[in-house]
């Protein structure tokens, strides 16, 4: 249906009676009109079926009225030549305000709920200051007998726009205001209040039809009320279903419309008392309507304010507790946990939990899935946490659980094992089954780590640890459960000291590389079929000034959280290559092999910065072997098989480090461009006393070599690991047995004496 039809030639039809002669035929247009008015009213509920049709019953009764007065007023005026004031059109008029007041009523509220006398309370203010604008302006000076029937209807017309303002005001904020034909019927009545306004000024008697540009003003109403019940929105016209005291429901009787009108309203009796006296009109005759008005006014704006200091409380207590929570998990926030922590005057543990391995979950099945993961993890934590404690979740994959313990740090203890039991189960996200593991940190707060003699690194009691100390002691004892089963761990002043310390020496790193602090060292590998020295693989080491030698383990993976991998890895391969020349210039003959981190592996400038590196020195690629972990080529596998095609094409060899200690299988590997595996020494160490090893060991020899890969097996510690290494046909060992890791220029003497002593076992070994 084509709704906008209506209101243009129902328009059309309103100018055409405004510039028609006062008669028999513009009486007929105004009746048309308000007929279409009706008409369309009962359309719109049939076509358009609203949810709210009794309302809109209502509100065509109401039209209706209108209609039938505006029928009985020219009647009258035909027949009689005249109009009796006041006449039985009237009566008829008048019945249609509460009916059409009523209507708009029921598509607003349905009930009472407590939060409405907001609304009621300005609503009565409004019409306070409309009725008493209308004494002045309307009612005469002489003042209007009601115990007459004209009197009575000179005051009930007034009566009725006042109840159609309040009514008016009563809608202002409401939820309704969003649809359009709510919109159209307020303003209906608006445009009704205001032409019964306009035509009242200065005569208390009823009306007469006035000249047809001052009646037009009904004529528009009706329109409004047609195009309203033929618009689409009227369909979904109905009463929300807020909660019974929804703070929704009290802010809406604070919107800005309805305050500018309300102070407007409050500075009406001021008015007034200023018009009586301007026209000098006897205290005695207003006096005390003023007082009266004034002094409801006041008590109502009183109510108002209180309402207005209890929404305020509402909305901060709203804001405090959206402050505090995670919106994902519907648990505390950072924030309310610290809150909770810094409230609590009793012994705390906090117990911080980490989902291990989550970015993989995120990665592989999406972050959606995460998501559910996390609310999941997050119910059954709630359900360890007693009535003593809070669970909060800190960051995308971090939990804390804070608990109220009265006795030693066993409690914790228990309630981390239950945080882990909780979890045990695999958890099912839509045709998802996953096994979710974590690392627990546990940090106590003061009383109880004096109960257990805890200290900090200064010597002085835990005095004081809350929120910010706990969570940063609990998330030291967390990364230190990683690498521990269960992987639950307490805190240690002595961690405090590792994290400084880490912090120190990445600080000092960079000046590290510039002030040639770091050296390279380098362990010898051997070809078992030749048993003499092929190659060696460079190990990184920091002459720390005062320190000594620290191993890279203690800094390389810091370095790989920050800039600093790039230069390091440019530092390594650079003078490997050099110390590589200067063998080679010597008459020793050795391949190199260097270790780069998931991160260089992930860089786009590594191929080039490699190929530079080659060129600089002067180095054949393939006299470069570049090892890479299992764990570094799963982290984004797309990228890293980018790069090592991109060093393969180089001639470059590239062999997978500490095979075995990660999750992939050889067919997994067979997709990488690898030309070489590296045992890892857990195994080649004790093969000849562990049987399950040396069974790991000579599966994966056997395997490799159908794949066509070579074999380097690290750890060779005896000759009778050498040896039963060569006799599985292992292509490359290396070990202390072979030699020791040694400064570059040790290098070509470490050469000799390995070889030398390589062709003595090799001739006892062959009698």
């Amino acid at each position: 249906m084509k709704w906008w039809w209506y209101p243009i030639v129902a328009s059309a039809a309103c100018i055409g009676y405004v510039f028609t002669p006062d008669g028999t035929l513009s009486n007929v247009l105004y009746v048309g009109i308000g007929l279409s008015a009706v008409i369309a009213v009962l359309v719109g509920i049939a076509v358009n079926r609203p949810v709210s049709r009794a309302a809109w019953w209502v509100i065509a009764l109401g039209t209706s009225m209108w209609l039938a007065g505006d029928v009985a007023f020219f009647w009258i005026e035909h027949v009689d030549g005249e109009l009796p004031v006041p006449s039985y059109a009237d009566a008829i008029y008048l019945l249609g305000y509460p009916l059409f007041a009523v209507g708009l009523f029921l598509l607003v509220r349905q009930g009472w709920r407590r939060g409405e006398f907001g609304h009621v309370a300005n609503s009565i203010i409004v019409m306070i200051a409309f009725g008493l604008v209308l004494w002045v302006f309307v009612i005469p000076d002489d003042g209007v007998n009601v115990s007459t029937i004209p009197g009575m209807a000179a005051i009930a017309y007034p009566a009725m726009d006042v109840l159609m303002l309040g009514l008016l005001v009563h809608f202002l904020g409401t939820f309704q205001w969003q649809n359009m034909s709510f919109r159209l019927l307020a303003a209906s009545a608006a445009v009704t209040l205001a032409t019964d306004t306009t035509m009242r000024v200065g005569s208390a008697e009823a009306p007469t039809m006035a000249p047809n540009i001052t009646v037009s003003g009904y004529i528009v109403c009706y329109i409004l009320l047609g195009t309203a019940a033929l618009h689409p929105s009227m369909k979904y016209l109905t009463v929300p279903r807020g909660r019974r005291g929804s703070p929704g429901t009290l802010a809406a009787s604070f919107s800005t419309p309805t305050t500018i009108v309300l102070t407007i309203a409050v500075l009406t009796p001021g008015a007034i008392m200023a018009t009586f006296l301007a026209r000098g009109t006897p205290i005695d005759q207003w006096g005390w309507g003023i007082v009266l008005c004034a002094s409801v006014l006041v008590a109502l704006a009183f109510v108002r304010v209180t309402e207005l200091l209890r929404l305020l409380r509402i909305q901060t207590a709203t804001l405090q507790l959206a402050a505090q929570t995670d919106h994902l998990t519907g648990t505390r926030n950072r924030r309310g946990l610290e809150e909770w922590i810094d409230t609590s005057d009793g012994p705390l543990a906090l117990l911080l939990l980490d989902i291990d391995r989550f970015k993989e979950v995120n990665d592989t099945f999406g972050h959606a899935v995460g998501d559910d993961v996390l609310r999941a993890v997050a119910d059954r934590l709630a359900g360890v946490v007693a009535t003593g404690g809070v669970l909060a979740r800190l960051g995308a994959d971090e939990f804390a659980v804070a608990l109220a313990v009265e006795d030693t740090h066993s409690e914790a203890v228990v309630a981390a094992h239950g945080m882990h039991a909780s979890l045990s189960c695999p958890i099912s996200v839509g045709s998802t089954t996953l096994l979710v593991e974590a690392s627990i940190g546990i940090a106590l707060s003061d009383r109880i780590a004096e109960r257990n003699g805890a200290r900090t690194s200064s010597g002085n009691e835990l005095s004081g640890a809350r929120s910010d100390d706990l969570v940063h002691r609990s998330n030291l004892a967390m990364q230190s459960a990683k690498m521990v089963q269960p992987r639950i761990a307490s805190y240690d002043p002595s961690m405090d000291r590792d994290s400084s310390r880490q912090l120190h020496l990445l600080s000092e790193l960079t000046t590290a590389i510039d002030a040639r602090e770091l050296e390279l060292y380098y362990q010898l590998q051997v070809d078992l079929d030749s048993m003499e020295a092929t190659g060696v693989e460079a190990l990184l080491r920091w002459n720390h000034p005062l320190e000594g030698i620290i191993e890279p383990d203690q800094f390389l993976p810091m370095a790989e959280h920050t800039g600093l991998i790039r230069p390091l890895a440019n530092f390594v391969l650079s003078e490997a290559l050099t110390h590589r020349k200067g063998w080679s210039d010597a008459g020793v003959e050795l391949n190199v092999s260097v270790n780069i981190s998931t991160r260089n592996l992930l860089d786009s400038t590594l191929v080039e910065q490699v190929r530079r590196s080659l060129a600089d020195v002067g180095t054949a690629p393939e006299k470069l072997t570049i090892e890479i972990t299992e764990t570094s080529t799963m982290a984004d596998p797309p990228v890293a098989i980018e790069s090592l095609l991109g060093l393969r094409k180089l001639g470059i060899t590239l062999a997978i480090d500490d095979y075995g200690t990660g999750y992939s299988a050889l067919a997994y590997l067979q997709r990488l461009p690898v030309q070489q595996l590296k045992i890892d020494k857990t195994f080649v160490s004790d093969m000849a006393r562990d049987q399950a090893h040396g069974i790991i060991v000579r599966s994966t020899i056997d395997l490799a070599r159908t794949l066509g890969l070579t074999i380097t097996a690290e750890g060779v510690e005896d000759a009778a690991t050498l040896l039963e290494l060569r006799r599985l046909s292992c292509t490359t060992a290396q070990g202390y047995f072979v030699g020791r890791p040694v400064p570059a220029h040790r290098v070509p003497d470490s050469v000799a004496e390995s070889n030398a002593k390589l062709k003595e076992y090799t001739k006892t070994y062959e009698r």
